[in-house]
């Protein structure tokens, strides 16, 4: 059923406006009517002390294809959100020209078990609406997977007439209906594109509309540096730029917090359309990987592993590495892997792991590699508290999880407690300071509005009915490290596309769409 009426709503509607008592109608997923003693024959849910918003839009995921193995999304429905975008940070599992990138998705993508039988944008939404999400879902087009096609995942000379026919592929994917291109300058082999390569693949956005979505080539010491990349980027595009999960990386860089925000409010007042998405924990994720030295530290993941095991001998050569310029050990926690040694340690501090396994940290390191380089996920600390405030104060600044869609169980890996509890905790932490419609705002209209998502991120007439019914008071994260799957408090009820979907803490139905830009 996909028609009904919430009687007795104090609505929030996504725009900022303060909120009101009133009641709302939909019919066919589509919200008909708003206002004060509504009729009907629609069945009727109860709104009393609860807030109802648009359903929340979680603008930075990594859902891929966690969404079509596990896609009852509980770790994303239960904190209320109603829709994801994911192909951030430059990966996407498409567009796929080769057999190579096709191979090399697999690899990445492993442990989801899922084919990867598509090659462009539809035939993506095709395989995932086919196993019916709980939510809605679009994507990005990943600029490390577009060059791939072209280049390899080696760092390879780019051949200029490639180029634009690389431009020419990104041009049909996102009159497919792909939400933008996203970059992920840290990552292999995003990481050997040059600023001028990006300009001309970023050209194919010019009079579409849509964003670039970057993860900036540096995020500490280059920060400053990489945002003027970044914004040179988003000139020869649409003049739209959303960075991804906006932070001053490591201790020495946390004073950069005020030339980052002014370089940013500078460039918006000369006209361009700058937002950013911030998860609110100050322990960032990704891959183990990151803390390599070279050579591993331009390979993929999947490249790692390979040659690890291919050359015995280069083990002792990364322990070794790793011994003379240790990363920050203390400061890295375990979230994933399939090493089994150490999988049930995962939520635990690095150098505790290497303790009870009576081995060195630089060694573990390396097993770790061996076993399990493209699913060992790690949580590195060195975020600061108070810049992350002063971050998520600014306006342009929306929520993003940084994370996948995840069952309760661990079938699919151990999460960040931020998939699980980045909307709850963001509300509070907005709310508090800026008050709850700004706060909501920040979680449904600004991300709508970045992605182009017209009929969704506000309650009014002729929009999606993406709702969330919740208590404001008990509205909250429970995830932790430790218990990272543990569910919001306060979540009363989430409406998919009219679709009762969620309800005392157990998905009921999914209704979830595949969207076009």
């Amino acid at each position: 059923m996909d028609s009904g009426m919430i009687h007795n709503a104090l609505i929030c509607d996504g725009t900022g406006s303060e909120p009101f008592h009133a009641d709302l109608r939909f019919e066919n997923g589509v919200i008909t009517g708003i206002g004060k003693n509504l009729s009907g024959e629609q069945r009727v849910y109860n709104a009393e002390n609860l807030i109802l918003s648009p359903g929340f839009i979680d603008i930075h995921a990594h859902s891929d294809l966690s969404l079509p193995a596990e896609p009852e999304a509980f770790g994303k429905i239960s904190q209320g959100v109603t829709t994801e975008i994911s192909g951030n940070c430059g990966l996407s599992p498409f567009p796929i020209l080769t057999e190579d990138v096709r191979k090399h998705l697999e690899k990445t993508y492993r442990k989801y078990h899922f084919p990867i039988t598509w090659n462009d944008y539809e035939g993506y939404l095709s395989a995932v609406e086919q196993q019916r999400p709980a939510i809605n879902f679009a994507s990005f087009c990943g600029y490390n997977t577009l060059r791939a096609n072209f280049t390899g995942y080696e760092n390879n000379p780019f051949p200029p007439e490639k180029i634009w026919e690389m431009r020419d592929l990104l041009t049909e994917i996102l009159a497919q209906g792909a939400i933008g291109l996203s970059t992920g300058l840290l990552y292999v082999p995003g990481n050997f594109a040059t600023t001028e390569e990006l300009q001309i693949a970023a050209s194919a956005l010019k009079g579409t509309g849509k964003p670039v979505s970057t993860h900036l080539r540096s995020e500490g010491d280059r920060l400053i540096e990489s945002v003027q990349e970044a914004i040179r980027i988003a000139e020869s595009a649409d003049n739209r730029l959303q960075i991804s999960h906006l932070k001053t990386a490591l201790p020495r860089n946390w004073n950069k917090i005020t030339v980052l925000l002014q370089t940013i409010r500078n460039t918006r007042q000369k006209g361009m359309d700058i937002n950013a998405d911030r998860y609110p924990y100050t322990h960032a994720q990704t891959s183990l990987s990151v803390v390599l030295p070279p050579p591993w530290d331009v390979m993929t993941d999947a490249a790692i592993m390979e040659d690890l095991n291919r050359y015995p001998e280069k083990q002792e050569i990364l322990k070794t590495a790793l011994k003379e310029a240790p990363p920050a050990w203390e400061r890295i926690i375990l979230c994933s892997t399939a090493y089994k040694p150490a999988a049930g340690f995962a939520g635990e501090p690095f150098l505790k792991i290497s303790k009870n396994l009576q081995t060195t940290p630089e060694e573990l390191c390396t097993e770790l590699m061996i076993a399990d380089a493209p699913g060992t996920m790690a949580a590195f600390g060195g975020l600061s508290p108070d810049n992350l405030e002063t971050i998520l104060s600014e306006p342009y600044v929306c929520c993003g999880s940084d994370e996948t869609a995840r069952p309760e169980n661990d079938s699919l890996g151990i999460s960040h407690p931020r998939g699980f509890g980045s909307f709850p905790r963001f509300f509070r932490m907005v709310s508090e300071k800026q008050g709850i419609a700004e706060a909501i705002r920040k979680m449904t209209s600004l991300p709508a509005k970045i992605c182009n998502l017209t009929d969704r991120g506000v309650l009014k007439p002729g929009c999606a009915a993406d709702m969330v019914l919740f208590d404001p008071e008990e509205f909250s994260d429970n995830a932790t490290f430790k218990t990272p799957h543990a569910g919001a408090s306060g979540i009363h009820s989430v409406f998919v596309n009219g679709v009762l979907s969620f309800q005392n803490g157990k998905v009921i139905q999914r209704a979830g769409k595949g969207l076009k830009v």
